[in-house]
């Protein structure tokens, strides 16, 4: 009987020691790896992950990011092992970047667990709550609400189809143009057909589906870096979040005095999460980020013309396809390719002419991944930014080449102003 049990201790011994390596993502099965050499910190391969779950997925030198709807896990990469598992890093390793797969799943509210030593890693199921139809002047909206972050993509372009991952309930469509076919990865809900390309916009609990064009005016975005607890770079007595606020709010007047709609993602000294500021760049034909740094180095970056995040997805692809005559209403939601490119060298080429040189590059950052305009972000030399002539010498720079890009002649020069209190 004795040597009955020890066979079976043996036996579930080496059943266990099968499972501890194994990974179960979604329908698919990898491994995972322990960085510290432990057993208690299973990381995963980050893409794969991405892949069999339908997440939103960016890879940059130093970080990856991870998002499902406007939920957005994000990790420091190191080579380090016992570091990445200590401080719920990324880990470097084999050619690819493992996460670890506790702490993405409390970050995105995934479902994780452990069976006999295998870890588990899906999506919870979600419902549809209800869809609403909304139109705005020319602009149609499905305003799709849930009961949790879904992550949703486009199938087809028309009649538009969409892939609703994970979504398991659907309610009944309010009309008759609206259908839902049930599949392995959750719901497929198809609209009717349309001229314009549909676009997506992530809410928490909520996504946006919107077409056509509500006739206003270009929006421009305006992000002053920083805020509230997070003062950025400081010397001496000037702040960074003090500045970039500073330049922003001398900009929006203006760009406000031509016409434009603009929006400011802080107008005061608040903090502003990193995903609200993305967010609010996908809703802007000209996003523009502002940003200081010491010294008298001025930096401008665009994102790279890559598709590897969710709302990269803007139908850039549709404008070699698109009528002349059409191009202007595609142009309201999904710039062509290479504008951002071609808006950052006409900002360099404005503040070379207020004698600021400046260096301009790619990268990808997150704050400008899910833009569907023209997205920039601006680093500027704090010797540059120190007086307030400096300040204004930038804002007026830098509207020269928003009114450039968006093809408005020269404003005529306007009277001098006084700062109207702005700080600093």
């Amino acid at each position: 009987m004795r040597s009955l049990w020890i066979l079976l201790v043996v036996l579930l011994g080496i059943s266990s020691a099968q499972y501890e390596n194994r990974l179960l993502v979604g329908f698919q099965e990898t491994q995972a790896i322990y960085p510290d050499g432990g057993t208690t910190t299973p990381f995963g391969p980050a893409q794969l992950i991405a892949q069999a779950l339908g997440l939103g997925y960016l890879e940059t030198s130093s970080r990856v990011y991870l998002s499902l709807g406007s939920m957005v896990a994000v990790f420091y990469i190191t080579e380090d092992g016992n570091r990445a598992a200590s401080v719920g890093a990324a880990y470097r390793s084999q050619g690819s970047v493992w996460v670890p797969v506790r702490q993405l799943a409390a970050n995105l509210d995934l479902l994780y667990r452990n069976d006999y030593g295998a870890s588990v890693l899906a999506l919870k199921p979600a419902q549809l709550i209800s869809i609403k139809r909304v139109v705005v002047g020319g602009a149609e909206r499905y305003v799709l609400s849930f009961d949790r972050d879904v992550q949703v993509r486009f199938v087809s372009g028309n009649p538009p189809r969409l892939a609703l991952i994970g979504v398991t309930q659907t309610p009944t469509p309010p009309d008759s143009t609206l259908s839902f076919n049930q599949t392995d990865w959750g719901s497929e809900l198809l609209l009717p057909p349309g001229t314009d390309p549909p676009r997506l916009f992530f809410l928490p609990r909520q996504v946006i589906v919107q077409r056509g064009s509500s006739g206003h005016p270009p929006v421009v975005v305006l992000d002053a870096g920083h805020g509230g607890d997070d003062t950025g770079v400081i010397v001496g007595k000037l702040a960074e979040k003090d500045l970039t606020l500073s330049v922003v709010q001398r900009l929006q007047r203006l760009l406000q005095a031509r016409g434009l709609e603009v929006v400011l993602t802080r107008s005061s000294d608040k903090a502003v999460p990193l995903l609200a500021r993305a967010q609010y760049a996908s809703s802007a034909q000209v996003f523009l980020s502002v940003h200081a740094a010491a010294g008298n180095q001025t930096h401008i970056y665009s994102y790279p013309e890559v598709q590897t995040l969710r709302l990269l997805e803007k139908g850039r692809e549709l404008f070699s396809k698109t009528p002349d005559n059409q191009k202007q209403i595609l142009e309201r939601y999904v710039a062509a390719p290479g504008s951002a490119a071609r808006f950052a060298q006409g900002v360099s080429q404005a503040l070379a002419g207020v004698a600021i040189a400046s260096v301009v590059s790619q990268d990808a950052m997150y704050v400008l991944s899910q833009a569907g305009g023209a997205a920039v972000m601006v680093e500027m030399g704090f010797e540059s930014l120190r007086s307030t002539q400096g300040r204004a010498q930038a804002a007026s720079a830098l509207a020269k080449a928003v009114f450039s890009y968006l093809g408005l002649p020269e404003a005529q020069p306007a009277s001098p102003t006084k700062p109207g209190g702005v700080k600093p």
